[in-house]
């Protein structure tokens, strides 16, 4: 069993994954070289391929052990092209412009609520594109709980955000007393 004590100092996931390789006995060569998602690429093709178990001291990040590490790695998110990327963006674009006007029809393309739906549909399935969980999030504000949109995100996105937000309540800045003789100058 291999013992990795997570720095807290490390907010980068690629930094994060180095110190993983370099704390263990994995046989990736040069990690800081590769990019992000061919190192975790490789590093999870390494741990599935592995018999050991990874254990983790720190409990602020989202998995325990190796299983869970594999998970949040995850697989590569659905490739779509750069001609439908671009067209995502720009449903969701015109989504977001929409809502920020005030859910004015004049200012936007669309006639009626029905067609801001219809659109918002369509691209829901595309939840890794940042832009698409924006719009979606200013939708909903319009609609009913019951009635409320869900973004279809990757694991691999979702284990990200989990892992920004907990960074993100780490980082709030807290009232701190402290006691004892302190000498201040007036000048």
């Amino acid at each position: 069993m291999i013992f990795i004590r997570a720095l807290s100092n490390k907010i980068c996931i690629k930094n994060y994954l180095c110190s993983i390789i370099a704390h263990s006995n994995i046989d990736i060569l040069q990690p800081y070289i590769l990019n992000k998602q061919k190192l975790m690429y490789s590093l999870s093709k390494f741990l599935s391929e592995e018999t050991y178990d990874i254990s983790f001291y720190d409990p602020t990040f989202p998995f325990n052990n190796k299983e869970e590490l594999i998970h949040f790695l995850g697989e590569d998110p659905i490739k779509i092209t750069p001609g439908e990327r671009r067209m995502i963006q720009d449903i969701a674009r015109k989504i977001i412009s929409f809502c920020k006007s005030g859910y004015d029809y004049n200012k936007s393309p669309y006639n009626n609520l029905d067609e801001v739906h219809e659109d918002c549909i369509k691209i829901q399935h595309y939840g890794d594109i940042f832009c698409v969980r924006n719009a979606i999030a200013l939708f909903n504000i319009t609609q009913d709980k019951d009635n409320q949109l869900e973004c279809k995100v990757s694991s691999l996105i979702h284990n990200q955000l989990q892992l920004k937000n907990q960074w993100k309540k780490m980082c709030i800045p807290t009232l701190q007393v402290k006691y004892g003789k302190f000498f201040v100058e007036f000048d």
